[in-house]
């Protein structure tokens, strides 16, 4: 399998999340033979993924256009697309996260919650594919000021995460 090192490479795809959490998802990749990963946009945490994990990385997001933090004009799926092409362990699904978990019978290893970010969106994502994870759930800017509809939904479904930087995460 050709696997493209985690660096050089994901510091120029365009995304939010730090350095130590891509490292944190690589490391953690290195331990599942499978992922989802909902929400993609430009794949800069699917590169982390890529990197770490020995089976397939499923990427699901619909990729559709719009201006995120004032990043314009651009065609998302096309740079998710370019910046992920020396992978061949990805499966790219383009379409809304919850109508992708019905297509999902067999459990995956680990699933990854980056996509939208309100208190339904999310606790819908975690309810749906939660009896999906075999051995993990976990997602991303769990934060109570930034992102307190997120940080909201998965204390509602959790007693309690473990946490690194803003990324959450439940072993099972």
């Amino acid at each position: 399998m050709n696997k493209t090192l985690i660096y050089p490479g994901f510091t120029d795809i365009c995304g939010w999340m730090s350095e130590a959490e891509l490292r944190w998802l690589y490391d953690t990749a290195q331990k599942m033979s499978s992922i989802v990963e909902l929400g993609s946009w430009q794949g800069r945490s699917t590169h982390a993924l890529l990197s770490g994990c020995r089976g397939l990385v499923y990427a699901i997001d619909l990729w559709e256009d719009f201006n995120k933090a004032g990043i314009q004009d651009i065609d998302a799926f096309q740079a998710f697309q370019q910046n992920l092409k020396g992978f061949d362990n990805l499966f790219v699904i383009r379409m809304d996260t919850i109508t992708a978990a019905k297509s999902f019978t067999e459990k995956v290893d680990m699933v990854f919650v980056d996509a939208t970010h309100t208190y339904e969106a999310v606790k819908a994502e975690i309810q749906v594919w939660l009896p999906r994870a075999a051995k993990m759930i976990c997602g991303h800017d769990y934060h109570p000021i930034y992102f307190p509809e997120v940080y909201r939904a998965v204390n509602e479904m959790f007693d309690s995460v473990g946490t690194h930087d803003t990324i959450w995460f439940k072993e099972l």
